[in-house]
Order: C-alpha cells, then structure tokens, then sequence
C-alpha cells in the first residue's frame, strides 16, 4: 500500500509537466567537443544523412554506401514485484521496445541488436536515484558488454522519465564506466500506462544523448544545441503546438523543432532526426565508443 501511494503521487507530480528527462547539464568536455564536431566540414563524414526510405531502398544497413552503426543493445528490467504496479514488464514489452528504437533511428542508419533481456527483482535497485552508490552496485552487478555497447534500464523511476550517461573518455572498471547507459521509466514503453509518452520514445530522447545529443533548446536561441541544422528554440515543447515559434527574427529562420526526438513533446509529436544530427551521432561514436570496439576481446556482431 505504501507503494501504491508513493507511486500515484510521483505520477502525479511527473505527468503534470512536459517530459522531465534529467539530462539538463552537458558536461563540459561534451561541450567543447561538440563545438569542435561543429567546426568539421561534414563532407569528411560518412555519416548518412539520407531518410528512412532511402535507406530501406538503397539495401538496408548492408548498404556499403551508407554509414550505418550496429550496437549491442541490452535490456533491463528492475522491478520492485511482479505486477504492473511494481515496476514489472514481460519480455514482449522489452522487445518492442527494441524494435521501436530500430523503427526510429532508421533514418540515422543505427541499428540497435538486441542480445538478452534481464529481470531483477530488487526494490532497493528498482527505486533507486541517479548517482547513487545503490544505482552502482546495481549496474555494476548486471551490467553487460563494453563502453560501445547499449544497457537499457527499465524501472520505476520516481519523478523523471528517464536520463542517461553522456559519452566521455572512461577507464575500464572506474565508476563512470560502470554507470554508463539509460534509465528509463518502465510504463513508457510501446503500449506502456503513461499516456501521452507511451510509444517507446523516451528511450530514443534519452539513447540520443547516450549517442551525444543535446536537448534542441539546450542552450536556448543563441547557441541551441549546437548542430547547425536544428531550428533554434528557447523553451521545450508540451504537447504537440503546431507552429510554436519561441525563437524570432531574420536570426532565427523556421519554426520550433517540435517533432524532433530531442525535444520534450508528446510521443505521438515526435518522428525526426535532423541530418546534423546524424551526423553528430557519428562523430560522437567514432570519438568515445568506436575505439572499444577494437578489444581482442571483442568477437563482433
């Protein structure tokens, strides 16, 4: 019963806001390396930039053409008890979670290779804060794979739809490293309970800055997010208000991005990357993640 009530007020408390995602800090040395991605010519990437369906014409992700990106994606579900109400979803939750990621990222040319999913009954970790010596004995006990591989952490978080590690330069075995990866709530996913962010989508918003992406009103008109092709924004989006224009003028040319997957709107909004942003993706990767994945330990996909 304690639960119960502690529960039904945190969702209270969160769905009487827009989409409240942790993230609301870039560490500094992500910032400064993301000034420095925007510097590059992006002819000098591969990345692909192309749309979904040119994609799925061109061949798939074996098109050798296209810049595309397998990661190893492990799921986790920490529940408090085996009910709904306690944080629990059955193995057919978490894996159309995986197959929503791979629908929305398509466009980017990620693909997310889905290799276990995990239960863990433990109420202690399933409750647990950001930053916590709980949240790192958690993770450091079910954690799988390497710094380029993707552990998802479903649970029932209190207060937030979810966070998750930017990328830095680690060491492995530090406690940066053990942390790494996403925390989201467990009713967010594809058919989940909490309406209207209940199509699999705060998983692609908080994996995005796992990839190294920035919220699109990150650092308001001026600066934004920092990828040339992002319309500038000063405030998040709640809702799905066509046409909102937070930002104004000859400087600011195109309306907010509200349908783009790093911005705060309702699940049913959101369907887009913008280009830069790919291209961000890639060059985040091939700066903090691909380098893990030259291990002789490291059997490939």
């Amino acid at each position: 019963m304690k639960f119960t009530v502690f529960a039904t007020i945190s969702l209270l408390i969160t769905s009487s806001v827009a989409r409240r995602c942790a993230n609301v800090e870039v560490p500094e040395e992500l910032r400064q390396e993301a000034a420095r991605f925007r510097a590059l010519s992006a002819s000098s990437l591969r990345a692909s930039i192309t749309g979904a369906d040119a994609l799925r014409k061109s061949g798939g992700y074996n098109d050798p053409t296209t810049r595309t990106q397998k990661i190893k994606l492990y799921i986790h579900n920490v529940y408090i008890n085996r009910t709904a109400e306690g944080g629990y979803i059955p193995n057919s939750d978490m894996e159309k979670q995986a197959k929503a990621l791979n629908e929305h990222y398509a466009q980017t040319g990620i693909y997310f290779d889905l290799r276990r999913v995990t239960h863990t009954k433990n109420a202690t970790w399933a409750t647990c804060e950001r930053d916590t010596p709980i949240e790192q004995d958690m993770k450091r006990t079910i954690r799988k794979g390497d710094y380029g591989d993707m552990n998802l952490y479903l649970r029932p978080l209190q207060g937030w739809l979810g966070w998750c590690t930017f990328p830095k330069d680690v060491v492995r075995g530090s406690d940066d490293y053990w942390k790494d990866g996403c925390d989201v709530l467990q009713s967010t996913v594809p058919g989940g309970t909490f309406f209207p962010y209940n199509e699999g989508k705060t998983s692609t918003h908080e994996i995005g800055h796992w990839l190294g992406l920035l919220h699109t009103f990150q650092g308001g008109c001026d600066e934004g997010d920092l990828i040339d092709d992002t319309p500038a924004e000063a405030i998040y989006t709640d809702g799905c208000p066509i046409g909102k224009d937070t930002c104004v003028g000859p400087a600011y040319p195109g309306v907010d991005p509200i349908h783009n997957f790093m911005d705060y709107s309702d699940d049913a909004c959101l369907n887009q990357f913008t280009p830069g942003q790919t291209v961000r993706i890639y060059q985040t990767w091939d700066r903090y993640r691909a380098p893990w994945k030259s291990n002789s330990s490291y059997t490939g996909y």
